[in-house]
C-alpha cells in the first residue's frame, strides 16, 4: 500500500511540474524574456502590471532552481509594475533551445496532454491575450477576446487553438508605431464562447474575472 501510494504521490507531482513548466512556458512565449551579457551572464525575466501573473512565475522558477528570488515594483512613468529576474544558465538554455529563440512553440507541449496545453496557452493569454467588456450599439454589453504578439509562431498557436476547438477569427498585421525598434505584430480574435466550451481559462485573477462575468451572463447562458 504504502508503495502505491508513493507512486500515486509522484505521479500527481510530476504532473502539477508539467503544468507549471507549461505556463513558464507560455509566459515566457509572451512577455518573457531570456538574455545574456558579459556582466550579469544568462537570465530570465517577466514585467507585467498584474502582480499575480508575476507572483506565479517566481514561484515556478523558484521551485525549478531551488531559490527564493523575490519580485520588485518598478515605477515607469508612473505605472506601478511588477519585476523578476533569476539568473540562471540552465533556465536560459531550457527556455531558448525549446522555443528556438522564440521562433516557435515547445514541442514538449505540441505532445502533451490537452490539459497540459491549456496551461500553457493560459500563460500565452494571461500575458499577451486580452478580455474587454463594453456596450453595443442597442445598449447591450458585449465581450471581445483576442491574443496580439509578433511571434513567428503565430500560426502554430492558432493551430492548436483550433485543434482544441476554438473558433480563431482573421489573422490581422498590426504595424509598429511607437519606434522604429518595435516589432510589426499580429492580432487574432478567439470566438469566447468555444474559448469556454474547450474549458480554457486565465491564471490572471483581472482577466478571469471577466470571464466569469461573461460565463454567467443571461447572453451567454442564451447562446
Amino acid at each position: 500500500m504504502m508503495g502505491a501510494d508513493n507512486h500515486a504521490g509522484k505521479a500527481q507531482a510530476d504532473f502539477f511540474d508539467q503544468k507549471s513548466k507549461a505556463y513558464l512556458f507560455g509566459v515566457y512565449l509572451g512577455d518573457g524574456c531570456c538574455s545574456k551579457s558579459r556582466d550579469s551572464g544568462y537570465n530570465f525575466s517577466l514585467t507585467s502590471a498584474d502582480k499575480d501573473v508575476v507572483e506565479n512565475v517566481m514561484h515556478i522558477v523558484n521551485k525549478i532552481l531551488q531559490k527564493n528570488r523575490q519580485l520588485k515594483i518598478k515605477m515607469p512613468n508612473k505605472t506601478e509594475l511588477y519585476f523578476f529576474r533569476a539568473y540562471d544558465k540552465q533556465l536560459f538554455q531550457m527556455l531558448t533551445s525549446e522555443t528556438e529563440s522564440k521562433s516557435k512553440l515547445p514541442k514538449f507541449v505540441m505532445d502533451s496532454e490537452q490539459i497540459i496545453k491549456i496551461e500553457f496557452i493560459a500563460g500565452l493569454m494571461d500575458t499577451d491575450g486580452y478580455i474587454s467588456t463594453g456596450k453595443n450599439k442597442f445598449g447591450y454589453q458585449r465581450f471581445s477576446l483576442g491574443f496580439i504578439n509578433s511571434g513567428k509562431w503565430i500560426n502554430e498557436f492558432i493551430l492548436l487553438l483550433e485543434t482544441l476547438g476554438v473558433k480563431v477569427g482573421k489573422k490581422t498585421l498590426k504595424k509598429k508605431y511607437r519606434s522604429i525598434n518595435e516589432k510589426d505584430c499580429y492580432q487574432i480574435n478567439i470566438n469566447l464562447r468555444s474559448f469556454v466550451e474547450a474549458k480554457m481559462y486565465f491564471n490572471c485573477q483581472r482577466k478571469q474575472r471577466l470571464l466569469e462575468i461573461y460565463k454567467s451572463s443571461v447572453r451567454y447562458q442564451s447562446y
